[in-house]
């Protein structure tokens, strides 16, 4: 084979590598943006969930909406902060994500990030301004609440911290104080530390 036969084949196998990536691309770039799966999630969501940081910058980059919600109203913000994806979590912040926004019972992503007991995604949200007093719909439970039903001390001081407010009740009129001193008979150390955070007194527990 002479060399211009050579050179032809060459010329002719990158062309048609570029084409090819094209033609990836030219999908990509049609991806519909709201596309929706059996729940609801749109590819954002998917992607926050599942900690993919570079396709979440590619999603938001191409247009996609930060603040839409599954069928349950979760939004990628909400995703990326229960499963502890902090880098995805102030990317979305930054790109405008609602931090206060209320999934359909009235759960925040600071509430998700307590329950899962994330508490770099939870130090993150207070940082950034999120509402440690908000009240999901069902029975009005608040993070801190949450936390101290998770006998999690690290949660609840840190909640505490950032000026969540131990004297409001839920809807059976409890405050995260009572639910503690219900919850510490016959617990160990960690429900110590909660009742230690929250001012009560172990004496007080014993009595009850």
């Amino acid at each position: 084979m002479g060399f211009w036969e050579r050179w032809s084949g060459l010329m002719g196998a990158m062309l048609a590598l570029a084409l090819l990536l094209g033609f990836w691309q030219l999908l990509g770039e049609g991806e519909d943006l709201e596309a929706r799966d059996s729940r609801g999630r749109t590819p954002l969501i998917v992607a926050a969930e599942e900690g993919e940081t570079d396709r979440v910058a590619e999603l938001v980059e191409r247009g996609a909406r930060v603040d839409a919600g599954d069928d349950c109203k979760w939004t990628a913000m909400m995703r990326a902060a229960s499963r502890g994806h902090t880098d995805i979590l102030a990317f979305l912040l930054d790109h405008g994500a609602d931090i206060n926004h209320t999934e359909k019972t009235g759960y925040t992503a600071l509430m998700g990030a307590v329950i899962a007991s994330r508490p770099e995604a939870a130090r993150l949200l207070l940082t950034r301004g999120a509402d440690p007093d908000i009240r999901e719909y069902e029975n009005g439970q608040t993070a801190l609440m949450m936390a101290v039903r998770n006998r999690n001390p690290e949660l609840v001081r840190l909640l505490l911290s950032a000026g969540a407010d131990p004297e409001l009740v839920n809807k059976s009129g409890k405050s995260a104080r009572d639910l503690a001193l219900e919850a510490s008979a016959g617990e160990g150390e960690p429900m110590q530390q909660v009742l230690t955070a929250l001012g009560c007194e172990p004496e007080a527990a014993e009595k009850r």
